[in-house]
């Protein structure tokens, strides 16, 4: 797994600003050095009339604030040379006004690095971040932390490597107003916290301590209680994990956190993570962040578990055991390389990290219960290195795991990543799959709007897109009492009927096939249903079949009843040969020219409108005309329209019908 993957400042500070003079967003670097830097130092005077807050005076020990928004579904945003942070936000969370499709990301995950907010201004970011909420991006999950060098602590706890973490931080968090801010300005990390949460709180709901505090280097943080050097029993040494540095100063890091975060923002959640290591998670909740060992005592009183709302992880099923099990009879391992045991591997982790915060009295007994959030996901979508992999295995995977996240009270769930940075070949020749598991091709080749999206990046839209605005039933899925073999969830939103997410679950190693026949009148007396695959969001394609005969395989598919509240699909199904309806268009999205072709089995009265996304009319094509049984074609010119997406509106005296267009942004 990487470490440091995201964002314009997720480099290392000896290349930032070569990073940055690269990136079309700072093409005049040198005016905007200057620009930003005196704009720094305007802000001083901006920090020093702020009014004094009032200390937060309780600890997660005492309130977890129960999450109540909608289902987050999220991407890494990355860095890509040819691209603007505002044209990813564009192509991710889509951009109407602009007639740019995303694929169905409603919230953000990037990053502040204090080394960037020193070197750039604290403010220079805040526009980026109103454009996703512009957008429709929400809660939004910003990671925190990685000090300039005149700020990083200059001890080498570690022999080979200096401390990641900041100096200082063992100084008062406050100090009543002495220079003129609420904080301490001797404390680095506080100071910059203040000024960072202050900026950017009506656009972020969680903080992130650290992205992945604890990716390790050695194999002490998988060894189990009595193996030499676990983690269980033996706080980290610096030298084994990324931030070069005691357990206790982390926790010191939440401790700020938590006060800095609360005080200024009440309403936000404070996350630990994202981390990947339940026996990580145990050493920050036995110790506080004494640096005398971690010990209790009247200034350290509380244990790590005090300072932080959600557990924030990562998950790699192909590479954390989750894909095979050791085998004495044969004397190796037993592989299942498939998308139901990857997921299972998702919730195995999260059960593992539940059963420590449980331990501790995170149970909502003792102390209040913990929130939870995936911040990074995924799977390959070529077999690189372990033999897994394929469009269809990545597709699959991600549509289950956003299911089974929401079933299992996962808030968020950030795929990593939104772009390729890498062809398969080279990816392939380095043995990393992870520059090949993005939403879209490769970034680093396409121009500004001419993305092209990968299969997962469909699926993605397909589930947040049918998904908008619904919660997980579980009252309405145990009554289904789903027959062994088939998984799936059942969604419900204010505005429409259920939604069914069904699949046969996959159990052959390297095989996603799997075929299951359901019969779903008997389950719910529903005799018609309408179905909708995984590329729904890009064909606009549905069928309308009999529940009786419901076909599943290894690829989850969404199922409304006929004729349900919300649903845009055609009442009656145009394949079925029993309907005198048929209407298609093509090429959808399109370019140049617009294709509408339908065919009437019978002389019927029709009605045919294009519409812009909000339903104002844009072109009248038949008003309530008699026509004869035939074909007909209508050819539109992309000329006439400015790109967007628009709606084909077709109703006759047996049908309506509702077709997404799409005119694509053209460059000149």
């Amino acid at each position: 797994m990487e470490n440091l993957k995201i964002s314009i400042a997720d480099k290392p500070v000896a290349n930032c600003a070569l990073m940055l003079s690269h990136s079309p967003i700072y093409k005049h670097t040198q005016s905007m050095q200057i620009f930003y830097k005196n704009l720094l130092l305007l802000g001083v005077s901006y920090w020093l009339l702020l009014p004094l807050s009032a200390q937060v005076n309780y600890t997660a020990n005492d309130r977890v604030t129960p999450y109540e928004g909608f289902f987050g579904y999220g991407t890494n945003v990355g860095y890509y040379p040819n691209w603007t942070q505002l044209e990813l936000a564009d192509i991710t969370i889509g951009n109407e006004a602009q007639g740019i499709e995303g694929v169905g990301i409603n919230s953000m995950r990037p990053a502040l690095f204090e080394h960037f907010m020193e070197e750039w201004g604290y403010e220079l970011r805040v526009k980026t971040f109103e454009h996703y909420k512009k957008l429709g991006a929400k809660d939004n999950v910003v990671f925190v932390g990685y000090p300039s060098e005149k700020h990083r602590d200059p001890t080498w706890y570690c022999d080979s490597h200096q401390s990641e973490l900041f100096k200082n931080m063992y100084t008062p968090i406050w100090d009543g107003g002495a220079n003129g801010t609420p904080y301490n300005d001797e404390n680095y990390y506080a100071a910059y916290l203040y000024k960072t949460v202050t900026l950017y709180k009506d656009y972020v709901k969680f903080w992130e301590i650290w992205n992945e505090p604890d990716y390790s280097f050695t194999a002490n943080s998988i060894e189990q209680p009595g193996e030499d050097g676990n983690w269980w029993e033996n706080n980290p040494e610096p030298c084994d994990y990324d931030i070069h540095a005691p357990v206790f100063h982390y926790i010191r890091l939440l401790r700020i956190s938590y006060d800095i975060i609360k005080t200024v923002d009440p309403e936000a959640y404070v996350a630990i993570g994202g981390i990947g290591y339940p026996s990580f998670l145990d050493a920050v909740m036995r110790n506080t962040d004494n640096p005398d060992n971690g010990k209790v005592s009247a200034d350290y009183p509380l244990k790590g578990g005090a300072y932080f709302d959600v557990l924030s992880y990562h998950t790699y099923p192909h590479i954390d055991n989750s894909l095979r099990k050791w085998n004495n009879g044969i004397g190796g391992f037993v592989y299942f390389r498939h998308t139901d045991a990857a997921v299972k591997g998702v919730l195995k982790l999260q059960d593992r990290f539940r059963e420590v915060l449980h331990k501790y009295g995170y149970d909502g007994g003792t102390f209040p219960k913990k929130e939870w959030i995936i911040t990074e996901s995924n799977v390959p979508r070529k077999p690189v290195n372990r033999g897994f992999g394929s469009d269809e295995v990545q597709r699959n995977f991600i549509i289950k795991a956003l299911v089974e996240s929401q079933k299992n009270d996962i808030h968020q769930f950030h795929i990593f990543t939104l772009g390729d940075k890498f062809d398969y070949e080279r990816a392939k020749d380095i043995y990393d799959e992870y520059h090949i598991m993005g939403l879209f091709k490769n970034m680093f080749k396409a121009e500004p709007y001419r993305q092209k999206a990968n299969d997962v990046g469909i699926a993605y839209k397909t589930t947040s897109e049918l998904l908008h605005e619904m919660r997980f039933d579980q009252a309405a899925f145990e009554r289904l009492q789903l027959p062994d073999g088939i998984n799936g969830g059942v969604f419900k939103g204010e505005k429409s009927k259920p939604v069914y997410v069904l699949w046969a679950e996959t159990k052959t190693d390297k095989s996603e096939s799997s075929l299951r026949v359901l019969n779903f009148k008997d389950l719910t007396g529903i005799n018609k249903l309408v179905r909708k695959n995984w590329d729904y969001s890009f064909s606009q394609d549905s069928t309308t079949i009999d529940a009786r005969y419901v076909s599943l395989t290894g690829e989850p598919a969404f199922f409304t009843e006929l004729g349900g509240l919300g649903d845009d699909g055609p009442d009656i199904d145009p394949r079925d040969p029993d309907n005198p309806y048929i209407i298609e268009v093509y090429p959808n999205p399109f370019l140049v020219e617009l294709n509408v072709s339908f065919r009437l089995a019978i002389a019927d009265q029709v009605t045919m409108n294009i519409v812009d996304h909000i339903g104002r009319p844009i072109k009248t094509l038949l008003s309530e005309e008699k026509l004869e049984a035939g074909n007909y074609t209508w050819r539109l010119n992309g000329d006439l329209f400015r790109p967007g997406i628009y709606f084909l509106k077709y109703s006759t005296s047996r049908t309506t019908q509702t077709k997404k267009v799409l005119l694509i942004r053209t460059k000149g």
